[in-house]
C-alpha cells in the first residue's frame, strides 16, 4: 500500500521542484520575479527550450539521443532569416524553417533507423558539422538583421510576441500530448525505447517509427527556430549555443529518464523548461553572476541526474 502511494506521488515531484523554485525565488526577490514584466520575460526565455524538450521527448522516449538539437536551431534560424531578408516576408521565413528543421531530422532519423553506429556519435559530429555549415553560409558575418530585409518585415510588441509564444506553446505541446499519450505513434515510442526486441517481435515497423520520432522533433526545432527569430529580430552564429545542453536538463529535471520507454511523458519537456528559466532567472534576479549560475546550474543537473539514476537503474526494460 505504502509503496503505491509513493510511486503515485513520485510522479508529481518535478511539478513540486517547479514551485519549491519558484516560492524560494518569489521569498528571495520580494516578488518581483512574479511581475507582469518578469513573467512575461520567463516566457519568452521557456519558449525555445520548451518547443524543442517537447519534440525531443519522442526522440529520447524512443531510445535514441539528440545532441545536435541547438545547432539545428541555428541552422534553420539563421536560412530562414536569410529568406526573411531576401523576400521580406515571414511566411517564406516559416517555410524555409519548417523545411530546414524537418530535413535535418530525417536525416538524423534515417541514421538512428538503418546505420548501425551509436546515434549520440552520429548527432556529436552532426553538430560540429551543421555548426561549420552555419559559418560557412555567414561567410564571415557574425549577425543577420531583419532590418536589412528588401522590405519593412512586420515587428512585435513584448505584449504581441506573449500572446504569439503562447499560442504556439499551447498548440505545440497539445499536439504532442495527443500524439503521445492517445496515438498509436506514442505508444509505439514508448514500446520501442523500453524493449526494442520486443517491439520487433510485435510486428512493429522500428525504421518508420524512429523516422516519425524524428520528424516529430524537427517540427519543434522549426517552431522554435521561427519564433526565436520574429522575437529577436536577428540571428547569428552563436544562437541557441547551450539549448542542447538544456533540453537534456529539462527532461530530467521534468521526470524523465532519458533512456526512454514507458516512463518518458510530454509533461517533462514543459516542466522541466520551466524550472531552468525560473531557476537563471531567479538566480539573475538575486544577484548571482553568470558563472556562478553556471555552476550551480551543473550541480543541480548532476544531482538530479544522480537520483535519475537511482531511481530507474534496476527498473528499466532489458534493451
Amino acid at each position: 500500500m505504502l509503496r503505491k502511494q509513493w510511486e503515485s506521488i513520485k510522479h508529481i515531484f518535478p511539478l513540486l521542484g517547479f514551485f519549491l523554485v519558484l516560492l524560494v525565488f518569489a521569498v528571495a526577490t520580494k516578488g518581483a520575479i512574479l511581475g507582469k514584466v518578469s513573467l512575461q520575460s520567463l516566457l519568452n526565455q521557456i519558449m525555445v527550450t520548451s518547443l524543442v524538450s517537447l519534440g525531443a521527448v519522442f526522440v529520447f522516449g524512443s531510445g535514441n539521443f539528440d545532441l545536435s538539437l541547438g545547432a539545428s536551431v541555428a541552422l534553420s534560424a539563421v536560412l530562414a532569416g536569410y529568406a526573411a531578408i531576401a523576400t521580406g516576408s515571414l511566411a517564406a521565413a516559416f517555410v524555409t524553417a519548417l523545411g530546414v528543421s524537418l530535413a535535418v531530422a530525417l536525416l538524423k532519423g534515417f541514421f538512428a533507423a538503418y546505420v548501425d553506429v551509436p546515434l549520440f556519435i552520429v548527432t556529436i559530429v552532426m553538430g560540429f558539422m551543421i555548426t561549420g555549415l552555419i559559418l560557412v553560409i555567414m561567410n564571415g558575418d557574425v549577425t543577420i538583421y531583419l532590418n536589412e530585409s528588401v522590405r519593412p518585415i512586420p515587428s512585435f510588441t513584448f505584449g504581441e510576441m506573449t500572446v504569439i509564444n503562447i499560442s504556439v506553446l499551447a498548440g505545440y505541446f497539445l499536439l504532442c500530448l495527443v500524439l503521445f499519450n492517445y496515438a498509436t505513434l506514442g505508444r509505439k515510442v514508448k514500446i520501442v525505447g523500453g524493449n526494442p526486441v520486443t517491439a520487433r517481435q510485435l510486428g512493429m515497423n522500428l525504421p518508420r517509427i524512429k523516422i516519425m520520432a524524428f520528424l516529430m522533433s524537427g517540427l519543434g526545432v522549426a517552431l522554435a527556430a521561427f519564433t526565436l527569430l520574429i522575437r529577436t529580430r536577428t540571428v547569428g552564429t552563436t544562437s541557441a549555443g547551450s539549448l542542447g545542453m538544456n533540453v537534456l536538463v529539462a527532461l530530467v529535471l521534468g521526470g524523465m529518464p532519458l533512456s526512454g520507454g514507458p516512463r518518458s511523458k510530454i509533461s517533462a519537456g514543459l516542466i522541466g523548461s520551466a524550472t531552468i528559466a525560473l531557476l537563471n532567472a531567479g538566480l539573475t534576479m538575486a544577484g548571482f553572476s553568470p558563472a556562478a549560475i553556471q555552476i550551480g546550474r551543473a550541480l543541480i543537473f548532476l544531482a538530479i541526474v544522480y537520483i535519475a539514476s537511482v531511481t530507474y537503474r534496476t527498473r528499466l526494460l532489458p534493451r
